[in-house]
């Protein structure tokens, strides 16, 4: 019988329901894991002060992946893993979106600074309200500059612009990786990042390896951890391709999609299996 000794969870889509709450069902389960001593990793594109909340509602502080794999945060904020995009390559991805698609709201995340040209566009707002972070009105690249390299760039608007700006960004910046955490979010992180990498880090602090690991998650983002994972878990609302990148498929983020995914399983904390 397989016993898992660490999960990592997508946020917005997977953990969160429609309302951005976490059930009280799966709050419970993950409180038991927590008191297990089982590492449990909010994986997200969120940044660091994004999550603050989620912790909040689940009562507990545990390890974050954030900016969709380019940072590695521990509770103490012992930084595991940092990878950014220098502030001349996000100057140019910037000026190319305010060149070609000027209904797109762009931003960019450095550590817990958030940097946008329009923090009063509706988008960022949503965005801030769902976060609770808050934008600061400034050119990425300049910001960059000061404050060191983005970790994400994010860019959100309508669906067909937003598929139009993917289709024709990804063959200039071949220094990025340029993905879809949902139809009308475009997340743009350095060559090379990803949730899975990030992961590696965090299991490699804990001493544990992929096949001890329950990863769930629903986007595009999500898809390479679920493979990597030894459990790959997509939600029932994810798309088509990253279900078939799991080894299981559960019901959806409104329907405890986690909780009923876990619930099925076995556990021990990271010392036990690495004992056995």
């Amino acid at each position: 019988m397989a016993h898992y000794s660490i999960v990592f969870l997508d946020v917005d889509g997977t953990l969160l329901d429609s309302s951005h709450r976490v059930s009280e069902a799966t709050r419970d389960m993950l409180r038991r894991l927590n008191r297990k001593k089982v590492p449990v990793v909010l994986a997200s594109a969120r940044p660091p002060k994004g999550l603050e909340p989620i912790y909040q509602q689940l009562g507990f502080q545990g390890p974050a992946i954030c900016c969709a794999g380019a940072l590695a945060v521990m509770p103490d904020q012992h930084i595991l893993y940092d990878q950014g995009i220098p502030a001349a390559t996000a100057a140019r991805f910037e000026q190319a979106v305010l060149d070609g698609w000027p209904q797109i709201a762009l931003s960019a995340y450095l550590y817990d600074a958030w940097l946008t040209p329009d923090p009063n566009h509706p988008a960022i707002r949503n965005e801030a309200s769902i976060t609770g972070c808050q934008a600061l009105a400034a050119s990425l690249g300049k910001g960059a500059e000061r404050l060191g390299d983005v970790h994400k760039l994010l860019c959100i608007g309508p669906e067909q612009a937003v598929t139009d700006l993917q289709r024709r960004l990804k063959p200039q910046f071949p220094e990025l990786t340029v993905l879809r955490s949902n139809p009308t979010y475009l997340e743009v992180v350095a060559a090379g990042v990803c949730k899975e990498r990030a992961a590696v880090a965090v299991m490699e602090y804990y001493g544990l390896s992929a096949r001890q690991a329950v990863a769930c998650g629903d986007g595009e983002v999500d898809a390479g951890l679920l493979r990597l994972a030894g459990l790959g878990v997509a939600m029932g609302n994810a798309a088509p391709g990253v279900q078939a990148a799991a080894d299981f498929i559960t019901s959806t983020n409104d329907q405890d999609g986690v909780y009923v995914a876990l619930s099925r399983l076995h556990f021990s904390r990271p010392e036990e299996q690495n004992q056995a």
